[in-house]
């Protein structure tokens, strides 16, 4: 094959009429894929240098991943790729004049997910100076090799597809959720700076010796958001998100729910890359006394599986719990934990940046949000959200049983605060604030 060119040459892009899906390519498809060539310039011969024959051959050859971009039956979009080693080559890349860019961006995603699940590092192509295509490529992170016009993007092994995550319940986090949490400021810049950081930036961090983080416990109260900062440690690191639940190990004894949670770090092991997470952690590994709940050898099995979930380069575990004293001081140690960072309630500045992003959302009246702050000092981010959407309720029943036409002012979430209770309590905040000064380790 000739490096001198891999895509079509003239792109224009509108919207499209129905929505498009990636799906392999099937034998039935060769005649559309060809027309769709056609309309691109590809034929007799592409900017690959590749005649429709040889080019047919290539994409159907057993060893290629052949995608199509399918909208109500039309092929408006191909590609093909194929794996040698820990480079994967991108062949063929092409959509249909007309086709929207969001065909190409599906597209793309699909086939590098299909390279990284073959065991690529680096995806490569060769393609004709399209000022459009290279300017979408270059933001997806491909850049010029020297001296060359093969663009190439580095493949960190961090995806999975679906096949992969549906046995263990893993899934994908939105790219915008990490950056969609307001409020918490605090709580959110320790994780980035400590956790986040030297993950994403893998080379600054050993060019500054610092470590990565493996193993890291969130603890605070309930409601406080330890859930969601652990989705948006996937979603900002681009990771697949994972959850063990330790009530879902027991049922038939200790020794098979021990079985069980090895039998799910292999399996999670098998993954590329993987956030790990474990909600209410002292299920697992309590203090141990005449009164825990689980059995030592569902800890002991769970203090050898660190390790194992430490020995590899993609995955960080995160542990959450609402009673950090709880835990076994052997289980928090420094060998085994990087991190022991609190999260916990939200500050009057955090009430207020959560406050006004569910205001703006749900009204256009001006809210008087400094009051919303003041009543809400025992009130998770959970608790607001709730008194929000009550608000917006209570906004929706005044217009359709009385006919007021406003939408939601501040009355009514003064109303709704009333009703809603607060998790926090006075005592639970001081027990927090006494556990950071015991077990915080950033």
């Amino acid at each position: 094959m000739r490096a001198e060119g891999c895509a079509a040459t003239a792109y224009h892009w509108v919207m499209l009429a129905a929505p498009a899906h990636v799906r392999a390519l099937r034998r039935e498809d060769v005649g559309r894929l060809v027309r769709l060539w056609e309309e691109a310039g590809m034929v007799p011969v592409g900017p690959d240098g590749l005649t429709v024959d040889e080019a047919v051959d290539a994409t159907l050859a057993e060893s290629a991943v052949a995608l199509v971009v399918d909208r109500d039956g039309a092929l408006v979009g191909a590609g093909c790729g194929a794996v040698f080693g820990p480079i994967g080559l991108l062949l063929r890349l092409v959509v249909a004049p007309g086709a929207h860019e969001d065909s190409l961006a599906r597209l793309l995603d699909a086939l590098e997910v299909s390279l990284i699940e073959r065991g690529a590092r680096t995806a490569r192509l060769w393609l004709a100076l399209d000022p459009l295509l290279t300017n979408m490529l270059a933001d997806r992170g491909y850049a010029p090799l020297p001296g060359t016009v093969v663009l190439e993007r580095a493949l960190s092994p961090i995806a999975a597809g679906p096949t992969a995550l549906a046995p263990l319940g893993g899934r994908m986090i939105e790219p915008a959720l990490w950056d969609s949490l307001t409020g918490m400021q605090e709580a959110k810049s320790v994780i980035e700076r400590r956790v986040i950081l030297p993950l994403a930036e893998r080379t600054l961090a050993e060019r500054h010796g610092v470590a990565q983080p493996k193993a890291i416990v969130l603890f605070g109260p309930p409601g406080t958001g330890k859930t969601t900062f652990a989705k948006g440690i996937a979603s900002r690191l681009k990771w697949p998100f994972v959850e063990i639940e330790p009530a879902a190990l027991a049922g038939d004894g200790s020794e098979r729910a021990a079985a069980r949670l090895a039998e799910a770090v292999d399996r999670i092991l098998g993954l590329p890359a993987a956030v790990v997470f474990v909600d209410e952690v002292e299920d697992l590994a309590s203090v141990r006394s005449a009164e825990r709940r689980v059995n030592p050898g569902v800890t002991n099995e769970f203090l050898r599986q660190i390790p194992r979930l430490r020995d590899v380069p993609y995955h960080l575990l995160v542990c959450a719990t609402n009673w950090v004293s709880r835990l076994d001081p052997a289980f928090l140690r420094p060998g085994r934990f990087d991190y022991v960072l609190p999260v916990g309630p939200p500050d009057a500045d955090a009430r207020a940046a959560i406050w006004n992003r569910y205001v703006t959302d749900i009204t256009d009246e001006r809210i008087d949000v400094d009051i919303l702050v003041q009543r809400t000092e025992l009130f998770t981010p959970a608790d607001i959200e709730f008194a929000a959407h009550k608000a917006a309720q209570l906004a929706f029943e005044r217009e359709h049983f009385e006919g007021v036409h406003h939408r939601a002012m501040t009355d009514e979430f003064l109303a709704a605060i009333g009703e809603t209770r607060p998790t926090l309590t006075s005592e639970m905040i001081e027990t927090f604030r006494n556990d950071t000064n015991t077990f915080a380790r950033s």
